[in-house]
């Protein structure tokens, strides 16, 4: 026999099948409509054709979501959210497996190469279905990786909310059926980590003028610097450029999905976006001369295109030689707090950055330039309107070539 209770404002049933409970919302507020549903419950369990409780296989549902992160997330967001995945469950599958650091053009077919040695092998849960992951588990989870590994809380919260999608997706698609009557998701009785507020690192006028004089010696790098640092672009971003989406005519750099030999490629927030070249930047841009034969706007020696990891390598070593602490992400900074500064609203740097407005909140909106003081005063001082100061002006010409005024008083008292 099912039996209803109301959890919030939503009523929810629970019931047994085979011996195992089952609580499930009815996805309504009303006690009339809840009541009619448990009469369904109770009509199904006569007949024997309530679902039977899930039993889920942790690696083939593992390998299926991984799948499906590739098939429809950028590139870099899949490799982030399956190397979380691998450090909870381990290389349960495929997907997750550990490679090697042996780069694949070194690589001969009857060798075998030294995998990455998995530093995590002493977190990962040893869970063999789905439904033997209580939400329990996986707090004591982030906290054991907090504790010992000292990750952040957003990393945490990115933990957290990687597995939500992974319940939710074995939800709809394996038919994965929680057995805790509490939550339909282990992850939602998982509490947020609470994140500080973001502490961003830019350049002065002066440190920009630093930070180019350091990268005299290798004018490529001078120039990709600049784009981060005059038009905002992510670090990928300047690296899938190719000479098409650089237009010095119309003077706009286009950042769009695109297919380079046969690798598909789009934008972080998968939304194209042109962003328009400042006349800084396009002292650098008239400079450079992309490699012949090449598909890319930047190369690397080889003529291929840059590796974002190398890239930020190389960076450091300039810098540190330099004594400068800067890194691509703090040019990136660079362009949105200086457009703060300038006064430009968050929303137009948003829109030429790809975030959205309430990330350019959190990041710039402490930017905002002294200009803001004049609007925080409830009654600024009124300023005589032109038709005063000429009055002003008339009365004493006329006093001095003898006209009596004093029957002629200017208005300078303003209404309320």
């Amino acid at each position: 026999m099912a039996s209803i209770y109301k959890r919030g404002k939503t009523w929810w049933i629970h019931y047994l099948v085979g011996g195992k409970p089952v609580s499930k919302s009815l996805k309504t507020g009303d006690e009339r409509i809840a009541i009619a549903k448990k009469k369904q419950f109770d009509a199904l369990n006569e007949l024997h054709q309530l679902p039977q409780p899930s039993s889920t296989p942790i690696e083939t549902v593992l390998q299926s979501f991984c799948d499906f992160l590739m098939a429809n997330g950028t590139g870099k967001s899949a490799k982030n959210d399956m190397s979380r995945l691998r450090g909870f469950f381990g290389p349960r599958c495929r997907a997750l497996r550990l490679g090697s650091h042996v780069p694949r053009k070194f690589r001969q077919p009857n060798r075998k190469l030294p995998l990455i040695p998995d530093k995590l092998r002493n977190c990962h849960v040893p869970a063999r279905r789905l439904e033997d992951i209580s939400a329990e588990l996986i707090s004591n989870h982030i906290l054991e990786r907090r504790a010992k590994d000292h990750i952040g809380p957003k990393t945490a919260n990115h933990i957290r909310e990687v597995l939500h999608r992974l319940f939710r997706y074995a939800a709809e698609h394996h038919g994965y059926v929680c057995p805790d009557r509490r939550f339909r998701n282990p992850a939602e009785g998982v509490e947020r980590a609470t994140e500080s507020a973001p502490v961003i690192t830019w350049l002065d006028d002066e440190q920009i003028e630093a930070q180019l004089k350091a990268l005299d010696r290798e004018p490529e790098l001078k120039t990709i610097a600049a784009v981060y640092i005059f038009a905002g672009l992510r670090r990928e971003e300047a690296l899938w450029l190719t000479p098409s989406d650089v237009d010095l005519r119309t003077k706009m750099i286009h950042v769009r999905a695109k297919t380079v030999d046969g690798t598909f490629w789009q934008p972080k927030t998968k939304r194209n976006r042109s962003v328009p070249i400042s006349r800084a930047l396009h002292t650098f841009l008239c400079t450079h001369t992309p490699s012949r034969g090449s598909p890319w706007y930047f190369t690397n020696p080889q003529g291929r295109r840059r590796d974002p990891d190398d890239l930020s390598s190389r960076f450091r070593e300039i810098n540190k030689e330099a004594g400068l602490p800067w890194s691509c992400l703090d040019f990136r900074h660079t362009f949105g707090s200086h457009l703060a500064q300038k006064g430009e609203s968050l929303y137009k740097i948003a829109e030429l950055m790809g975030n959205s407005p309430e990330i350019c909140r959190r990041h710039y909106a402490a930017l905002v330039p002294e200009k803001m003081h004049d609007t925080v005063e409830f009654k600024p001082n009124a300023k005589p309107s032109e038709t005063e100061e000429l009055l002003k002006k008339l009365l004493a010409k006329l006093e001095q070539v003898g006209v009596k005024t004093e029957h002629i008083v200017p208005s300078t008292t303003t209404t309320a």
